[in-house]
């Protein structure tokens, strides 16, 4: 009997308008009509969720009934799979646009710049299994496809006013059990790192496994597809995947009521095939017998208040144990004065500030040429992958809780000069409009 309720207030409501319409005489458009059959078609569907919830407090199932008529009540829309209220999906995105001036200073021919309106929009969900302990979450974003560490689409690129790409950001599921999680597929990087080491926008696939709550010993591992390569000369056969491997274990607490600190350290190497097919360009002129990509990093921050002011201090330094070879065998090319293994290091140091609706940064890089593979690093800080040093500083202001106005500042030169590269230096000037929701 009491399925049959809905379904006879619905008949019964349906016929109201028309009914009413006729005796009064009056003319009505579709369009009008249309959204009050919607209207009673919502309400009718809220009693049905709220009796399909009723019913699961007579069985006993009430651990969460207040929480779904709470979400019920904030909520003008919801969503029903198989009659059951979904109320642990999440979504979120953001979108901005930004305008960027590049100032190449160059040795021997004129400077040269660069304009450009660049966009960015990301769309991403997550839907949390409580019951179970699964997380599935997906998300879109803009960008070129094949570049690992941008997701800016930039205006009339290949043609006038040409459309937009919107690619697979990421894809995973994720199981907890206790203070354990298991990841599998395309994630956000699930390292603690600086933007040198690897771009935001750079998204490992593969399976990680983890251990950790917000305080204390943390620490996570795991193995990453980094790309299909051929391992057949003669057919050029894309016949097997290489693969990247990486470890990180760290420590964070609190000293105080909002003061905060993470130390971790980590190691992540990548496989001989890798190396083999990085040759043909991406790897300069290295020897693959000798060389190698073997990353440890050490990685620390601090947060604190000041007065009113919230800072952030962090700091990374690494070095690539695999860098190798005589002189001529480097990342930066044949024409390198040095050898890899004298140019193997790098590190960061950066301080983060929010006062009120007001936000900074200042960081200060110096990434030697074989420090580390160069093309996840920060598509931004210079037109150089590796071996360059400079300043990245920004300050923006949230105009309301979503929206925000940023400017950035870049500015680069090159640790190790050396004829056959042009260009002196590069400053780069950003600014960027934001919403996100």
């Amino acid at each position: 009997m009491i399925k049959i309720i809905p379904a006879a207030t619905l008949g019964f409501c349906l016929s109201l308008p028309a009914a009413t319409l006729a005796s009064d005489g009056i003319q009505v458009s579709n369009d009008e009509i249309m959204y009050e059959l919607q209207e009673l078609r919502n309400l009718v569907l809220k009693q049905q969720a709220e009796i399909d919830m009723l019913k699961g407090r007579k069985t006993g199932d009430s651990s969460d009934l207040s929480t779904r008529v709470d979400a019920l009540e904030k909520k003008n829309g919801y969503v029903m799979v198989g009659n059951e209220l979904i109320d642990q999906i999440t979504l979120k995105g953001d979108f901005r646009v930004r305008y960027q001036h590049d100032n190449r200073d160059y040795k021997v021919t004129d400077d040269r710049s660069r304009d450009r309106y660049r966009s960015r929009f990301r769309l991403g969900g997550i839907w949390d299994n409580r019951a179970e302990n699964w997380q599935i979450s997906a998300g879109l974003a803009t960008g070129v496809a094949t570049d690992p560490t941008s997701t800016n689409d930039t205006w009339g690129e290949t043609n006038s006013f040409d459309h937009s790409a919107l690619n697979l950001d990421y894809a995973y599921v994720k199981h907890k059990w206790n203070d354990f999680s298991a990841t599998l597929g395309q994630m956000k990087n699930p390292y603690v790192t600086t933007w040198t080491v690897f771009d935001p926008d750079v998204r490992l696939t593969g399976l990680t496994l983890a251990y950790g709550e917000k305080e204390g010993v943390f620490g996570t591992v795991g193995a990453f597809g980094a790309k299909v390569v051929s391992t057949d000369a003669l057919t050029s056969s894309e016949d097997n995947v290489s693969m990247m491997y990486m470890g990180q274990v760290g420590y964070q607490n609190t000293f105080s009521e909002k003061g905060r600190y993470t130390v971790a350290v980590s190691y992540h190497t990548y496989d001989q095939e890798f190396i083999n097919d990085s040759v043909a360009g991406k790897l300069g002129s290295i020897d693959p017998n000798t060389y190698g990509l073997d990353i440890a990093d050490l990685y620390g921050d601090v947060s604190f208040p000041a007065g009113p002011v919230s800072l952030k201090f962090y700091g990374q330094v690494w070095k690539n144990f695999g860098a190798d070879g005589t002189i001529g065998q480097s990342q930066a090319g044949s024409t390198f004065p040095e050898k890899a293994g004298d140019n193997a290091m790098g590190w960061v140091l950066g301080i983060n500030g929010k006062y009120e609706q007001l936000h900074f940064g200042y960081a200060y890089a110096y990434v030697e040429a074989d420090s580390y593979y160069g093309f996840l690093a920060d598509a931004d800080f210079g037109i150089e992958r590796t071996n360059k040093k400079g300043h990245k500083a920004n300050i923006g202001y949230d105009v309301t809780k979503n929206w925000a106005i940023d400017v950035n500042y870049f500015n680069f030169d090159r640790v190790e000069d050396y004829a056959a590269q042009p260009v002196d230096d590069m400053q780069t000037y950003q600014l960027d409009v934001s919403y996100k929701f």
